[in-house]
């Protein structure tokens, strides 16, 4: 917390419960009569809702400190970010030219929205999740291996039978999958945002396309998990990550206007879309949705989400962990890739 006491002259101790983790002002910009439609993919029901009480989580960002206090510091900070990337995201939308140092909040503001939603913190636990089952795994390989960690926890007097049944077990356990690991969230959390520079600063060199929607009730829609990384074609199979110069990384501005990042030139310019392109990222938006795709009108996320046969889904984290041999080497270590496939814009 030595960082948060830098940042602010005292400690926050009060705040929100509920707390937006995609950003208020952000959904204002996808909302017809200060409302947006959200659909739910869990059981196909759509509704209307004021921004302020979409997508919300209560005390998704509260931590409790060594005082048993709760502490409201990281809604403080996004707050920070949220009010200086609005006059970058109106820009970008608008047409406007953007600064180097609206260049640096708006990425910092994408990449916020993607390490702090559910489904990043739900990736984050997973990723931990098999780290620490697979370490186990590379640490107990046989039965010899497991032998000596039981006889250097046990008592000297152990019988040696004893001992080779408990690491017979041992190693039965680790090599199955008869046991769980549990992340806290705190540690899911924490895990997250160590994240958060790096994306910003890989987005903040991309080349950026601001792509405006060609109008007469066209228009984008965003979700609960707005950033999407999106493969370029004939690229799906290899590992994903928004450093990848084979990937697209989309996140829709507003119900006018989406980015889209990839290269590594820094160049920024505007164009306008088909109606056929609108409706295709779209798709992509709401395909990688967590729970909620979000609109300006019921009928759109309709049209948008039926196609898709999201209705009684789940979504599922798309990165798994394992052992082996990196190239050239000749001892094991643990490897993380992308499982299963993204939507492609």
């Amino acid at each position: 917390m030595n960082a948060f006491d830098r940042l602010f002259a005292k400690p926050i101790t009060h705040g929100p419960a509920q707390q937006h983790y995609v950003s208020r002002f952000y959904l204002n910009g996808f909302a017809e009569n200060k409302r947006v439609a959200v659909y739910d993919r869990t059981n196909g029901s759509l509704f209307s809702l004021p921004p302020k009480k979409a997508v919300v989580q209560e005390h998704i960002y509260t931590f409790i400190d060594g005082s048993d206090r709760q502490r409201f510091e990281l809604e403080a900070l996004f707050g920070i970010v949220e009010s200086r990337a609005g006059s970058a995201l109106k820009s970008a939308v608008s047409k406007m030219p953007l600064s180097d140092e609206d260049r640096e909040y708006l990425a910092l503001f994408v990449a916020m929205h993607a390490i702090r939603t559910p489904a990043a913190l739900a990736e984050s636990r997973s990723v931990r999740e098999k780290a620490e089952r697979t370490k186990l795994k590379l640490a107990v390989p046989n039965e010899e291996a497991a032998y000596k960690l039981v006889k250097k926890s046990k008592p000297a007097n152990t019988s040696e039978a004893e001992l080779r049944r408990l690491a017979e077990q041992m190693l039965e356990m680790v090599s199955g999958e008869h046991f769980r690991i549990n992340i806290p969230d705190e540690m899911a959390r924490a895990t997250s945002l160590k994240t958060w520079s790096t994306i910003a600063a890989t987005l903040f060199d991309r080349d950026w396309t601001i792509v405006h929607a060609p109008g007469d009730g066209v228009e984008y829609i965003t979700s609960d998990s707005p950033v999407v990384l999106s493969p370029l074609l004939g690229t799906e199979d290899l590992p994903l990550g928004y450093g990848s110069l084979h990937a697209h990384v989309l996140f829709p501005l507003s119900s006018n206007a989406a980015l889209v990042m990839n290269g590594n030139g820094r160049r920024t310019r505007h164009t306008d879309a088909r109606k056929e392109q609108v409706k295709r990222l779209n798709a992509t938006i709401a395909a990688d949705c967590c729970r909620y795709v979000i609109g300006s009108r019921a009928d759109l996320l309709r049209k948008t989400t039926e196609p898709l046969n999201l209705t009684g889904t789940i979504w599922l984290p798309r990165v798994d962990v394992g052992i082996g041999s990196p190239p050239g080497e000749d001892h094991p270590a643990i490897w993380i890739k992308g499982l299963g496939t993204r939507p492609r814009w």
